[in-house]
């Protein structure tokens, strides 16, 4: 039990960190802008919601696809994994936004009208987090569930939180401390990747592995 408890919370930190709520808070206010203060916060939670609505459904149905494909687990664990260390060092670059994808148009100050995509997917559940959650799918008992989905949870919950934080502080968030955050996050993402990327690795080929 105590394995799958730390396996959960390390999965979730994980998680946390390829989803990059913090570092979204800027995009928010300005999806957000022409909205209300209620407003603002129903805002929050269907992106908190959307988000765990999409990795649950990258988790399932995932791997499935991937089978009829013939993609094996190993395979997409390293692939992932080089995802995630490419979003680590545009982090560090302190360029994850153009990382991810988004467009001029989304840039704070010139979104008019709340819409969870972009946001919520692929900025937040994009292919990082994707990979992720494909790649640490697999289950063998029901036990081994909790660690499966309750970090999906976990970062959804996040996600609606710090969004839901962010109506209030608004305009009071210091880009410089976002930058910080951002690139801190950016140096522990690395080395997830990279440990990511090992145990593909030792998948796709045994003899790598110990002993």
């Amino acid at each position: 039990m105590l394995t799958i408890a730390a396996l959960t919370i390390k999965k979730s930190i994980t998680l946390i960190a390829l989803v990059g709520p913090v570092s979204m808070i800027p995009i928010f206010l300005a999806a957000a802008g022409g909205l209300d203060e209620r407003g603002k916060k129903r805002f929050a939670r269907t992106i908190g919601i959307s988000v765990t609505v999409a990795l649950l459904a990258a988790t399932f149905l995932g791997m499935p696809l991937l089978g009829f494909l013939g993609v094996s687990l190993g395979a997409m664990q390293v692939g992932g994994g080089i995802i995630v260390l490419l979003l680590s060092i545009a982090m560090v670059l302190g360029r994850e936004t153009s990382f991810k994808g988004l467009p001029v148009a989304t840039y704070p100050g010139s979104v008019t009208e709340a819409s969870i995509v972009p946001l919520a997917v692929p900025l937040l559940a994009g292919p990082a987090a994707f990979s992720y959650v494909m790649g640490n799918s697999e289950w063998h008992a029901y036990a081994d569930l909790i660690h499966v989905v309750v970090p999906i949870f976990v970062v959804g919950s996040a996600c609606w939180i710090t969004f839901h934080m962010a109506c209030h502080a608004g305009k009071e968030i210091r880009q410089s401390t976002l930058d910080v955050v951002e690139r801190v996050a950016g140096f522990i993402l690395a080395a997830m990747a990279v440990e990511m990327m090992a145990t593909g690795l030792r998948s796709l080929f045994p003899v790598l592995s110990p002993g």
